[in-house]
Parts: C-alpha cells; sequence; structure tokens
C-alpha cells in the first residue's frame, strides 16, 4: 500500500510545512544552487525536515541570520536551523535562525622554514 498523501505535497518548504511541523527544525543536506524561478534568480538549498526532504528557498532575512555560519552554503551543511513563521509586511513568512553554530576550524599553523 502507498500513501498518497506525499503526492499532493509541495516539494518546497512551505509555511504549512512549518505550521505542522513537530520540530521546527530543518538541517540542510544540499548546499543547494541558484534557480530561476518566476523570472527571478533564487537560491534553493537541500534540507530536510521532520525526516522528508525538502527544498528551501530562504528569504533575504533567513540569509542574513544565518551569515554567522559563514556566507558559502557549503558551511551550512549539516548545520541544524529552527524556523519559524511570523508576519512581515502583513504577509505569513518562513523565517529561519541558527540553532548553533559551526564549531571553530583550527587555525593553519604557519611553518617557519628559518629553521
Amino acid at each position: 500500500m502507498v500513501d498518497s498523501t506525499q503526492a499532493m505535497e509541495s516539494e518546497y518548504v512551505t509555511v504549512d510545512l512549518v505550521k505542522s511541523s513537530k520540530t521546527k527544525i530543518l538541517v540542510v543536506v544540499n548546499p543547494g544552487n541558484y534557480e530561476e524561478l518566476d523570472k527571478k534568480t533564487k537560491l534553493v538549498v537541500g534540507v530536510n525536515i521532520d525526516a522528508k526532504t525538502k527544498k528551501w528557498i530562504p528569504n533575504r532575512e533567513s540569509v542574513e541570520n544565518l551569515q554567522v555560519l559563514g556566507v558559502d552554503t557549503v558551511d551550512w551543511v549539516g548545520i541544524k536551523i529552527g524556523l519559524a513563521v511570523e508576519k512581515r509586511n502583513g504577509r505569513e513568512s518562513i523565517i529561519a535562525r541558527p540553532l548553533a553554530t559551526p564549531k571553530s576550524k583550527p587555525k593553519e599553523e604557519k611553518i617557519d622554514s628559518t629553521n
């Protein structure tokens, strides 16, 4: 038997999905790329939310909030991100905030070649 409800779901993270989410947490699994959508170029990132693989188009505020993770979305992979539905300009929007920052990468040691 096959559950047909999945066929009715959007392939994208939507306001309704976030509202119904038990955890309201997604994990970036693919750094994504830019895609042409509705005559605009948008960042589309692969994520898991509530054990479902989805595409996520972060809005400007979410991208600004996630800059602490790094400007390259490769640095976002594996990071847990909290989601909330909030009103912006009279519309419901998905706002993302990192739940943790990645561990600092060890600094490369400079080798003194004069010795």
